[in-house]
């Protein structure tokens, strides 16, 4: 190894390689800790990583090429340490890439008192300026009102039809639900699939995507198709307010109340409520 230091511009060439991996190591973990914006960012983000646990052994190996030609008992930890990184990098890729969702959790979350809150304050908004997650501390899935938009295939000759985007009235509380007063939808629980599924949290705040998340977004047409299939299928509409003027949310077309696209955002403190 002292020879490998001793030769012809050691210092010049270590540093080179050392900064153009760190620059790497920044771009792997920036990428990663962003990947939830992107299906594709995923992937770029894995890429990168392994990339970064392939260079840290030829970076060691360029460097120390005259310890690595010997491989002898003294130049065994020189071969074997960067090994043993590369898998440290590769578990901390994985665990960057799992734990992104938590990192936009604090940057880019809000949370509101009520479905009724929510919509009064989103509706208006334009995607672009959309928090990407939000919590209600006061809200209910009345999931025995879903309904979506079919998606056919052919099997064998036989036509399959089954729902492929589903959406589901949010109201205040359960109360309101069992009451199924139309004026009482402040939002519509969104998910791609068969049916709506209502994750909790412990203390019973519904969390999900107002925006930012592809299939939200990409498919944000066919959600607004099975909303209009909910209404038509339930017959919902809404009714004067006897009395008082109706409040700015109430005036709020149906259809164009928020959507929560409610996801599982981390298993361990939710509940599923589904059935109510």
């Amino acid at each position: 190894m002292q020879e490998d230091i001793e030769s012809h511009r050691w210092p010049e060439r270590a540093a080179c390689r050392w900064i153009a991996y760190t620059f790497l190591w920044l771009l792997a973990v920036g990428v990663s800790l962003i990947s939830t914006s992107h299906a594709a960012l995923t992937i770029v983000g894995a890429m990168l990583g392994f990339m970064l646990a392939v260079s840290l052994p030829l970076v060691f190996a360029t460097l120390f090429e005259v310890a690595y030609s010997r491989r002898g008992r003294r130049e065994f930890p020189l071969v074997v340490c960067p090994c043993l990184g590369s898998c440290v990098i590769l578990v901390g890729i994985f665990a960057t890439l799992q734990g992104a969702i938590l990192v936009m959790w604090t940057l880019q979350s809000v949370s509101v008192e009520s479905a009724h809150v929510l919509c009064h304050r989103f509706w208006k908004t334009s995607r672009s300026e959309l928090p990407r997650l939000v919590c209600v501390h006061h809200g209910f899935v009345k999931t025995d009102w879903e309904a979506g938009k079919l998606e056919c295939t052919d099997k064998d000759g036989h036509i399959s039809c089954v729902p492929a985007f589903v959406a589901a009235p949010i109201f205040n509380d359960k109360a309101r639900a069992e009451a199924a007063n139309p004026n009482e939808i402040w939002a519509w629980a969104v998910m791609r699939g068969q049916h709506v599924d209502a994750n909790y949290r412990l203390d019973g705040t519904l969390c999900g995507y107002l925006s930012g998340h592809h299939e939200l977004d990409f498919y944000l047409g066919d959600y607004r198709v099975a909303v209009n299939r909910v209404i038509k299928k339930h017959g919902l509409s809404l009714s004067s307010t006897v009395g008082n003027a109706p409040s700015q949310s109430e005036q709020v077309p149906l259809e164009s109340r928020p959507l929560v696209m409610t996801l599982t955002l981390w298993r361990p403190h939710t509940k599923n409520r589904r059935g109510y």
